[in-house]
């Protein structure tokens, strides 16, 4: 629940702060093209660029999908989100304070942006102790691996002294105990003795979300101890299962290359980074979660691969098949790069160099090939082993996917794909998988689509002249007739046409309906000036007296046959109304 007042006033401000180029970039490869930008829909699988953004307007359309609407939508439909958390993800990410809803809320906010200020100032902290001669070791460990002083500060490396409270001794001036406590920077003993700083003597690194916010630490042990390896406790701003290392580093290399490499640790993930590998996350000492999978997949895209980089020995194996299982049932294809025995992505570049790791990478194996790459020769036994892998094939969502999976895996173990099918279905229930359709358009009809397109391009006193002159109950389109009521109660409090379109996006909670005012906003089409405003209405509005017309008829005929002159006058009088409309347009 977002704890927030969601106003208009407070939906308007994000909406014009936030860049629907800049946030559908994340996930589109995008190009200039007039005054619109073009690239594949994220929303469907298609080879030729159907996907429109007007940033003028804020909107987006594909004319394969039919799918449109504003930066709100996008991010709603792309990564699942509701109305409010997508207000929320870019406020955050354009720096625009949404007003809390209660005191309840207020504390609550309150308390994840004191977080957020204390995870900073630690930051600060860590990094100056690392460049003090106390972080010697550190530095020396950075040097080894082959970091460079001058990118310490780019990558957020940090040393935690060997102090039981030099953080809380640094943050307490200014903070309350508590407040660490909450924030997973010290502990507080089971005792209730007074808390110690959580990080020290060792090496940090700042875990970071996918838009770059700061929402916990990493910290490898300097010398003999234990754990070697440390992360934040899970707290308001940090969840591990839907966190990954380095992703807000990643983000845009993963989206052009449609493709993400997979590793297990803090050290392997950043040396990617160091020599250029952009495109390397890491879990932060779980497996492959459902999360991280969706986060992944919004990210790759329909035609993207994971490529999973796991050490290749059967504790390698295992964690690879368990990760890809995962990946599978979230739709993202797998392959899997394997590095010489006893060796991971650090020891590489830095022992062999990056070309040597590049080789690797370039030449990924085949998911099935890593996983059956030490089953028993012995075909009985080789079966056996290799059967434990039939429900892992028969996860894939994909349905091509699966079906390669499948046969591949019968073809390795000699038997026929109807016995791999089978034997994994007996270990998980596999709900039907729905083929993706592009869903059937509705055509509006004649001069409703026109109708449509002046009210959202034309300027106020003209849209407030068709409001009065087009009667309802005329338009055949739903769709229409819905945009013009709603567009009727906004009216009175959008000052310009983009904030006009983006209220009637806004207050339109039927995704047909908003796709229409996002297709129509940004297909190109002739410019709306007064005259064919005025030629288009005229048309209109001669086919609503028409209408009428014919259906006044019978009821003038039956007044004049009942001799009821007064209803006759009546009726008369409305049918001579109706073609005066179209005279003073």
């Amino acid at each position: 629940m977002i704890d927030a007042d969601l106003n208009r006033d407070v939906i308007a401000r994000v909406r014009e702060a936030a860049d629907l180029v800049d946030v559908a970039g994340e996930h589109v490869r995008l190009k200039k093209k007039g005054r619109t930008w073009e690239g594949l829909c994220p929303f469907h699988e298609e080879k030729t660029p159907s996907f429109s953004i007007d940033a003028e307007k804020g909107l987006y359309y594909c004319f394969g999908c039919h799918q449109g609407g504003d930066v709100f939508k996008f991010l709603m439909q792309l990564e699942n989100l509701n109305f409010p958390e997508a207000v929320e993800r870019l406020a955050r990410r354009y720096g625009v304070t949404l007003p809390p809803r209660s005191p309840e809320a207020r504390q609550r906010r309150d308390a994840g942006d004191r977080q957020r200020v204390l995870l900073e100032e630690a930051q600060s902290f860590f990094s100056e102790c690392l460049e003090q001669p106390m972080g010697h070791q550190a530095q020396a460990e950075l040097e080894r691996r082959g970091f460079a002083k001058d990118t310490w500060r780019s990558f957020g490396f940090g040393f935690a002294p060997d102090q039981w409270r030099g953080l809380l001794d640094h943050l307490t001036r200014r903070h309350p105990e508590g407040a660490l406590v909450e924030a997973g920077l010290a502990v507080r003993p089971d005792s209730g003795t007074s808390p110690y700083d959580r990080f020290r003597n060792r090496l940090t690194f700042p875990v970071r979300s996918g838009d770059g916010a700061l929402i916990a630490f990493g910290g490898r042990v300097l010398g003999d101890g234990e754990p070697k390896y440390l992360n934040s406790p899970e707290t308001q701003i940090f969840r591990k299962r839907s966190t990954l290392f380095c992703l807000d580093l990643a983000r845009r290399p993963i989206a052009d290359l449609s493709r993400v490499l997979v590793v297990e640790g803090y050290f392997d993930c950043l040396s990617l980074h160091r020599v250029g590998i952009g495109n390397a996350v890491a879990t932060l000492g779980t497996a492959l979660t459902t999360d991280h999978a969706r986060l992944l997949k919004r990210r790759l895209g329909p035609e993207g691969i994971a490529l999973l980089c796991y050490d290749a020995d059967n504790a390698g194996r295992r964690a690879a098949a368990t990760g890809a299982q995962v990946l599978l049932e979230a739709g993202v294809d797998v392959a899997v790069v394997v590095l010489p025995a006893g060796q991971d992505p650090d020891d590489v570049i830095r022992e062999r160099g990056v070309e040597a790791f590049r080789v690797a990478l370039d030449q990924p194996a085949p998911l099935l090939d890593f996983l059956l790459g030490d089953l028993p020769p012995e075909p009985a036994r080789r079966r056996r082993a290799g059967l434990q892998l039939a429900p892992l094939v028969c996860a894939a969502s994909d349905p091509a996917v699966r079906q390669n999976l499948i046969e591949e895996l019968a073809r390795q173990l000699y038997l026929r794909p109807r016995d791999v099918e089978e034997h994994g279905s007996r270990g998980r229930r596999r709900a039907a998988v729905q083929p993706t359709t592009v869903p059937q358009r509705r055509a509006v009809p004649s001069g409703e689509r026109e109708l449509v397109r002046m009210v959202i391009e034309c300027s106020r006193e003209w849209r407030r002249r068709i409001f009065d002159a087009v009667h309802l109950d005329f338009i055949e389109d739903p769709r229409v007739r819905t945009i013009l009521e709603v567009g009727r109660e906004i009216d009175a409090s959008a000052e310009v046409a983009t904030d006009f379109i983006g209220a009637l996006v806004r207050q339109t909670t039927d995704p047909d309906l908003s796709s229409l005012v996002a297709e129509l906003s940004t297909t190109p089409m002739p410019e709306v000036t007064d005259e064919t405003i005025r030629l288009q209405l005229r048309m209109l509005l001669d086919h609503q007296a028409k209408e009428r017309a014919r259906r006044l008829a019978p009821l003038i005929a039956d007044a004049e046959a009942r001799g009821d002159l007064t209803e006759l006058d009546r009726l008369l009088e409305e049918k001579a109304r109706l073609r005066q409309k179209s005279a003073e347009i």
